[in-house]
């Protein structure tokens, strides 16, 4: 990236396209290939939301396969098959797999949210 396009932060700035990422990934042990991949699969839930893409329980279903997301994450296929492992182990993600050729179906878990966890002094 160039110098020539970027321009001081202020008061006036637009804010431009971003990731929402969950403050309490910070702290746990995942590579942050992980910790970006689920960021960006949380992005990707709210917009699933969005379209109606939720199951009879409630949970959001999501697709985000293993070459779109190594095409975001600019990574091989095996770190990217390996943040998805990271993410599953650690039950951030659920991974249920439809069958050859077809996306596998992803739900997030999350943290319940607690004011006084969450807000960094």
């Amino acid at each position: 990236m160039q110098n020539d396009f970027l321009t001081p932060y202020k008061e006036d700035s637009g804010v431009p396209a971003y990731l929402p990422f969950p403050r309490f990934l910070i702290p746990l042990d995942l590579s942050n290939d992980a910790k970006v991949l689920y960021a960006m699969l949380f992005d990707r839930a709210g917009i699933s939301r969005e379209h109606g893409y939720i199951e009879p329980d409630g949970r959001i279903r999501l697709y985000f396969t293993l070459e779109e997301a190594k095409g975001k994450l600019h990574r091989s296929r095996q770190v990217t098959t390996r943040a998805f492992q990271e993410l599953e182990r650690s039950s951030l993600i659920i991974r249920k797999k439809q069958g050859l050729g077809r996306p596998a179906v992803i739900t997030l878990n999350i943290l319940p949210f607690r004011k006084e966890r969450d807000v960094i002094a």
